[in-house]
């Protein structure tokens, strides 16, 4: 059975890989949070995300998608050269949901061959495709020795961005002490996509909860995984 970290002791939050757990917050009693971005890396977006994130001297956490990395691994490993945590997102984001022991575990090594040969890191986070729950992947996805990693805020950017105000606006209304922010710098294997409006509302993003007294670490010093 699975356990949200709201459902399970407050010393949970630091034990990695322990067996039920799926992590979607951190220590509500501290004040740091961590960025997150999905299915990059993108070949407009995620280069001008690192450059902001440099500017501010931001570690963030992203969860990356295999054949994307393929496509551009000199931005993977520019992720991994400034130190920012690398997940794992799957080879090709399918709907892990039903899918064969099999499959799932073809999605998490491929992405993961992938993301090593880029970057010679070996990830250790897995974060679902479209967040899905389900305890079959959960299982296959711990026994090959990952942290789940969800969030507790989002951009609201899946598909398309909404304008950078409401990202903005989105954020700074529902982010606490612990939370995992979700946001996207790419769109699944889409090449197109447009993340000007993320890319628009990072910066005061960051220097508005800075300003409140906000820590931005990885995951894996918020969750205590390092």
């Amino acid at each position: 059975m699975f356990f949200s970290l709201n459902e399970v002791q407050a010393d949970l939050y630091k034990k990695r890989n322990k067996i039920g757990i799926v992590y979607w917050h951190g220590d509500a009693e501290q004040n740091k949070i961590s960025l997150t971005f999905d299915d990059g890396p993108n070949p407009i977006y995620t280069p001008k995300i690192l450059d902001i994130l440099k500017e501010y001297n931001i570690k963030a956490t992203f969860f990356l998608i295999g054949k994307n990395v393929e496509a551009f691994p000199e931005i993977a490993k520019r992720i991994a050269q400034e130190n920012h945590s690398i997940g794992n997102h799957t080879y090709s984001h399918p709907e892990l949901l039903l899918k064969k022991k099999e499959q799932i575990r073809y999605q998490i090594k491929k992405a993961e061959e992938a993301i090593i040969k880029a970057t010679g890191i070996k990830p250790h986070l897995f974060r679902p495709p479209y967040g899905l729950d389900d305890p079959a992947v959960f299982l296959e996805v711990e026994k090959l020795g990952y942290a789940i990693v969800k969030w507790s805020v989002s951009a609201g950017n899946g598909r398309k961005d909404p304008e950078a105000e409401k990202i903005t606006q989105k954020i700074l209304s529902t982010t606490k002490n612990g939370a995992i922010i979700l946001m996207h710098d790419g769109e699944r294997l889409i090449r197109n996509v447009d993340r000007s409006q993320l890319v628009k509302a990072l910066p005061i993003i960051i220097k508005t909860l800075k300003q409140q007294g906000y820590e931005f670490v990885t995951i894996d010093e918020l969750l205590g995984l390092n």
